[in-house]
């Protein structure tokens, strides 16, 4: 039985696809002024990195591409959730501090 060896070129990958994927999935787990950061890093550098591929992609591999996307999707959610928490936790801040101070100024 002969096995037949093919030459196939290996793509490298887009440079910082790891990292959106990991700054997204981090931007999901960390609700807070943190994960918004994170999310918003990974946005930004998403775009980049789907500027190269859509300028050349058959120089990228398409693994890559799919992870990107991944990050990125995963990014829109955390930014969003993110959004969400921190802005509660703003009003929630201002509540006490209405409330705190109102307590002080009723006392005899």
């Amino acid at each position: 039985m002969e096995q037949t060896h093919q030459n196939y070129q290996k793509l490298p990958n887009l440079p910082n696809a790891t990292i959106i994927l990991v700054f997204g999935i981090l931007s999901i787990a960390i609700c807070s002024f943190i994960g918004l950061a994170f999310g918003i890093t990974a946005l930004i550098l998403s775009n980049k990195e789907k500027e190269k591929f859509v300028q050349s992609p058959g120089s990228f591999s398409q693994n890559s591409y799919n992870m990107m996307n991944a990050g990125r999707t995963c990014a829109i959610i955390g930014t969003i959730l993110s959004a969400v928490a921190t802005l509660f936790m703003i009003i929630y801040f201002i509540f006490l501090g209405t409330l705190f101070t109102s307590l002080t100024s009723c006392s005899i």
